[in-house]
């Protein structure tokens, strides 16, 4: 996932917390921030928590590679972090990476220890 991707998904988040609780939303039209100092504060706080040096699930992180004979398989030939969750459709439980969502028998799943790759399937 592109980092500019994680930042909306993040400021997405931030005002779907952020608007029920009476934060001002308005945005600066140059710079794109909140013009109100208060939700200022808030963003910089969620930004802090949720973001790299925030919290973290407990665990280790799960990476997937694609396989050769997926369809997706030109997508990349890198590792990337993934979480198995309910599929948004069909079989499709495998989320993150350059697609968003894969099968489970597009993947291969690994974690990283040490620097070092273990395949788990």
């Amino acid at each position: 996932m592109s980092a500019s991707l994680q930042n909306l998904e993040l400021l997405l988040a931030f005002e779907d917390w952020a608007t029920p609780r009476g934060y001002d939303m308005t945005r600066n039209q140059e710079n794109f921030e909140f013009q109100n100092l208060e939700t200022r504060a808030a963003w910089l706080g969620f930004e802090a928590a949720h973001g790299p040096d925030g919290c973290r699930p407990y665990g280790q992180q799960l990476y997937a590679l694609l396989k050769k004979s997926s369809e997706y398989a030109h997508q990349t030939d890198k590792l990337f972090p993934v979480r198995v969750g309910t599929p948004p459709y069909d079989d499709y439980a495998v989320h993150g990476g350059p697609g968003g969502v894969y099968r489970l028998r597009d993947v291969n799943f690994y974690v990283i220890e040490g620097g070092k790759q273990y395949r788990l399937n």
